[in-house]
């Protein structure tokens, strides 16, 4: 059968099973209120279970806007031969290094903790570790202590940013997945907005260290939520199915969507799913995270970490967390405020993907978008050449726009793809893999970030977007050939196409012959789940 695709992608044709043309392509029916009415529930709890993505795009963009005020300054800050208090790139990198770090470190133990111990429980203890990490850099006085309190801050709401996605996968309905995995997105840059909104407001109203304890301290609010959420947050379904504990699962099918849903039907589903699972597992011997690295599940670990790895090629780390203090160089007035309209916007652009991401697909926003922003970057960094109060406005507004694009397209719909492309059997593990590959590209891009913006190095300003240009170029030729199409499809479906080596761009079109099986089966499950329920 593999045989056969493979003679008909070299013919050009597109990927239809012709044997069993009953066969509906998958439903491309557009989502609506109902929708959202019907799984409001379900939104609810992926709202909450994303709380510590707030902390992560919070912490993200602290450090840039921190660098623009005098209290911070003035307490961890080195005098220049000009006189003028900065802090130093080798600082920078510093505090840069405890936040990649910490969630690079973060992300190899979820792969471990959250298959022992539930996601529930992993949550709950990293709110804990991120409670003292902000504690720790509230009473700071060097930058030493601070670096601490960032590490153990990012291990923290890296544990819930690693494991959020995964959660969330595994319970949102197949139509509305892609807006769940979105809302991650969505939480981080309402975190790097509240972060400049605080850094603003302290800065206008607090004088000396205030000035920069205030943002830090309020930090503290989104685990807080969090963990008073734990007390009704019910574990994974397919965690407990696959501990056994059944019973549980099914009461936690009803808490997560309400007292009319069909548990049977979801028990059945998740069942017949987690079988198949198991076949190709005793089939490869092992899920072990030597496994994310072969066959169908290396081309899934790649995919994933090549969009991932986009965000920090295409700049993701200059716009997001380095805006305020480029506005604060290039001399705009208020810097601080004019971010906060920057932020707005982008988080404006990152509803809009919204209604996007499952009307228009996840290949054409991410590789539309990658193209774009490429595009977008050569033009910023051209006007930039220009160093003249023109070409600063005009600077600042392509960068704002820029962002909006970025939040709309790349940044939003990665978390989608992030979410729904691994094997179920290593979902966690690949995703572990995917968000360490990530930070490490992160963590270099922020090392070098210092001296290339810093007045006293290189000085870029604007003109760093010729650097994020040269890598974003290949990038764009990688999406465009090797990012499928996930829309609408489930586990099954996945399973069949990727095992049978689907050339990306024909998953849309690919009709699975796998369907009436998954019918069967889950019938099958569905008599048994009911069976079993009146027999107890």
């Amino acid at each position: 059968m593999a045989g056969d695709a493979a003679k008909t992608a070299e013919a050009g044709e597109s990927y239809v099973r012709t044997e069993e043309p009953n066969i509906p392509v998958p439903d491309d029916s557009k989502i609506t209120w109902k929708d959202f009415s019907d799984n409001k529930r379900v939104l609810s709890f992926c709202l909450l279970i994303f709380m510590l993505p707030v902390n992560f795009g919070y912490e993200n963009s602290t450090l840039g806007n921190l660098l623009a005020v005098d209290g911070f300054l003035n307490r961890f800050g080195t005098e220049t031969a000009a006189g003028e208090l900065v802090i130093t790139a080798q600082d920078q990198q510093i505090l840069n290094a405890a936040t990649t770090v910490g969630i690079f470190i973060s992300a190899f133990a979820t792969g471990f903790l959250s298959d022992l111990l539930g996601r529930r429980r992993v949550i709950v203890t990293a709110c804990f570790i991120c409670v003292a990490g902000i504690l720790t850099q509230y009473f700071s006085s060097t930058i030493p202590h601070l670096f601490g309190g960032k590490l153990l801050g990012s291990f923290g709401f890296g544990l819930g940013h690693s494991l959020g996605p995964v959660y969330v996968a595994e319970l949102a309905p197949v139509k509305l997945r892609g807006v769940c995995l979105a809302l991650v997105n969505t939480m981080i840059v309402i975190g790097q907005w509240l972060s400049s909104l605080a850094v603003f407001s302290a800065s206008a109203s607090y004088s000396g260290d205030m000035q920069w304890r205030i943002p830090v301290i309020t930090q503290l609010v989104p685990p807080a939520i969090l963990l008073a959420g734990s007390l009704i947050l019910p574990e994974s379904p397919s965690w407990l199915i696959l501990k056994d504990r059944r019973d549980e699962a099914a009461k936690a099918f009803r808490k997560f969507n309400g007292p009319k849903f069909d548990v049977n039907e979801a028990m059945a589903v998740m069942t017949a799913a987690l079988l198949k699972e198991q076949e190709i597992a005793q089939e490869n011997k092992s899920s072990s995270w030597l496994e994310c690295f072969k066959g169908s599940n290396g081309r899934r670990t790649l995919i994933i970490c090549m969009v991932y790895i986009a965000q920090q090629f295409i700049g993701v780390n200059f716009v997001g967390g380095y805006l305020t203090y480029y506005f604060k160089l290039a001399g705009v007035q208020n810097a601080l405020g004019v971010a906060q309209a920057a932020f707005a916007i982008q988080l404006f652009g990152n509803v809009c993907s919204w209604p996007l991401i499952d009307r228009l697909g996840r290949r054409p926003m991410v590789v539309g978008g990658m193209i774009t922003m490429t595009a977008g970057l050569l033009i910023i960094g051209g006007i930039s050449t220009l160093n003249n109060p023109a070409s600063l406005k005009a600077t600042v507004a392509f960068m704002t726009l820029w962002g909006f694009l970025y939040q709309a397209t790349l940044g939003a719909v990665a978390y989608a793809v992030g979410g729904e492309t691994p094997s179920p059997t290593h979902r966690q593990k690949t995703y572990s893999i995917n968000i360490m590959a990530a930070t490490a590209v992160s963590c270099a891009v922020l090392q070098a970030m210092p001296y290339l913006i810093n007045p006293d190095q290189a000085n870029l300003g604007g003109k760093i977007c010729f650097v994020f240009f040269a890598p974003s170029v290949p990038m764009c030729v990688y999406l465009y050939f090797c990012l499928p199409e996930m829309k609408g499809r489930n586990y099954v479906e996945l399973e069949e196409m990727f095992q049978n080596g689907v050339p990306a761009r024909q998953f849309k079109n690919y009709v699975c012959h796998g369907a009436n099986e998954l019918t069967k089966t889950v019938a099958e499950a569905k008599g048994a789940e009911v069976e079993n329920r009146e027999m107890v």
